[in-house]
């Protein structure tokens, strides 16, 4: 899929100053003469007279590093900035293009009795087909986990591709252990399922590289079974790769229409439009909550603008988009690089999208609910329920 970057070179120069003012205060607001030589000389007195000698040189310009990148980033998400060991980059990476090195379970940890319980198992995973949803595990490689944080639990449950962990389940009243060897595997990200005979709900949980391919090919099977309306879940997503977010909202949107509007530092408005010759044609109610946040809002955005129905809660407000860099010594560093905007031209940074239909539901209750069956959550998830029921109404 194809999509095109167009340059809008006529501004007024009183919209490009206001458009290239920073969203939130990066300036120095006093005076600091000789900076570089302010920087050297407390670098040379905190590695004379700090009062442990493990400080180190490379430690302080590490520390500075992170304080810069703290300081450009937003007040609200003051880590945005990152600077990334090479290992520590790779399982980046590898999340970015949706493959994961695990043995595939997802849970909940109980720090009291020391339990933890399946709450999911991810498909073509070393789990599939040997765990279950509420199986509880009591021992990791014959350790009790009573007392351990969720980060010890963690620990023992990652690895190396390749290498073994045993694990003692307790099922119903069954107690038996199952070795899992650690692999790499694709995670199931998109998944959709019918509501009834013309409506589908699909949930796009976090945005890789696949993204767009994958919700191209559950969307061709909607058109074959005659679907006219989907919910598009985006609660709890994060975000992800930009690029396949666009192409996403892409799918949607016929050609030249603008998908998302963007702002760098060296260039004028850019706009990025659509050249689908013949977009999916759906009525769509995309759920959203204020954990929707980055790459999922670029979606929201575009869908929005576009004419789609958003239900829920305020997305997040993460407005900005970032670029990594990659540094001599391999280590990684991540930054701010420009400001998004919807194709109506509103920024989303700090503010959030608002829903059309505001729906209070919490992000634990909704991950809760995602475990039960799709008739169950037409009678609890309230958020559902409420795209369902426009949906169905705009086909009366």
């Amino acid at each position: 899929m194809r999509w095109v970057l167009l340059l809008l070179a006529l501004l007024t120069q009183a919209e490009e100053k206001r458009k290239v003012a920073p969203l939130f205060t990066v300036a120095l607001e006093h005076e600091f003469p000789d900076a570089a030589a302010a920087f050297e000389e407390a670098r040379g007195l905190l590695l004379e007279h700090y009062y442990s000698s493990s400080l180190t040189e490379e430690a302080l310009y590490w520390a500075a590093i992170e304080g810069m990148l703290r300081h450009i980033s937003p007040p609200g998400n003051p880590e945005l900035g990152k600077i990334w060991q090479p290992a520590d980059y790779s399982k980046v990476r590898d999340s970015l293009k949706g493959v994961k090195v695990s043995v595939g379970i997802k849970s909940s940890f109980n720090q009291k009795d020391g339990s933890l319980t399946v709450t999911g198992v991810e498909p073509t995973s070393p789990a599939d087909g040997l765990l279950q949803a509420n199986d509880r595990i009591m021992r990791i490689d014959d350790q009790p986990l009573s007392g351990k944080s969720v980060s010890d639990v963690n620990s023992l449950l990652q690895g190396e591709i390749g290498t073994k962990v045993s694990l003692k389940i307790i099922r119903d009243i069954k107690i038996f252990e199952v070795q899992l060897e650690r692999s790499e595997f694709h995670t199931q990200q998109f998944v959709c399922l019918p509501v009834d005979a013309k409506i589908w709900l699909c949930e796009l949980r976090t945005i890789t590289a696949t993204t767009s391919a994958d919700v191209a090919e559950q969307l061709a099977l909607a058109r074959e079974a005659n679907v006219t309306g989907l919910v598009l879940d985006l609660r709890n997503n994060v975000g992800g790769v930009f690029l396949e977010a666009l192409r996403t909202v892409e799918l949607f949107l016929g050609e030249k229409t603008v998908m998302l509007r963007t702002l760098k530092k060296a260039d004028n408005l850019q706009n990025y439009v659509s050249t689908t010759e013949e977009p999916y044609d759906f009525d769509i109610a995309i759920l959203a909550n204020e954990n929707t946040a980055s790459s999922a809002e670029i979606i929201v955005a575009g869908l929005q603008d576009a004419g789609a129905t958003v239900v829920g809660k305020k997305t997040y407000g993460k407005g900005v988009f970032e670029q990594t860099f990659a540094l001599e010594n391999k280590f990684r560093l991540k930054f701010i690089i420009g400001t998004m905007y919807s194709p109506k031209g509103k920024s989303w940074q700090s503010k959030g999208i608002l829903p059309d239909y505001a729906v209070d539901q919490k992000p634990a209750v909704v991950k809760t609910l995602r475990q039960l069956p799709v008739s169950q959550r037409l009678s609890k998830d309230v958020s559902l329920i409420t795209a369902v029921k426009l949906l169905r109404r705009s086909h009366n």
